[in-house]
């Protein structure tokens, strides 16, 4: 997926090269109702398009995955408490055992003697 991924982006990388290469003429930019023209050459105002696009799509993206984040931060929330709950059970657990060792006294030991087992 990440060789595809670069193969696309290469491709798109030399398409914008041989446009800007191919595009270095200017274009005067003006907007109807001021008294300013801007002057630039037509491959940057395709490319400042391109750029302002892929921003607003971003844009728009990362706002409509708000949703998605904040689940996603709960469960990060939640799992950190149950982690945090089974570690505590776990050292109940083992303080458990090691009392219930402590109060069960050990067996004294048993010698036998080949007279014993016959």
């Amino acid at each position: 997926m990440r060789i595809l991924a670069w193969a696309i982006a290469g491709a798109v990388a030399v398409i914008v090269i041989a446009f800007a290469v191919a595009n270095r003429g200017p274009v005067t930019i003006s907007v109807a109702p001021f008294p300013y023209t801007l002057e630039i050459p037509m491959w940057a105002l395709a490319v400042g398009a391109l750029l302002v696009g892929f921003l607003t799509g971003a844009l728009v993206r990362w706002l409509l995955d708000h949703k998605v984040r904040s689940m996603a931060r709960r469960g990060r929330r939640r799992t950190r408490a149950l982690e945090q709950e089974l570690a505590r059970a776990r050292e109940k657990l083992d303080e458990t055992v090691r009392a219930q060792r402590a109060t069960v006294a050990p067996a004294a030991p048993v010698s036998l003697t080949p007279k014993d087992l016959a």
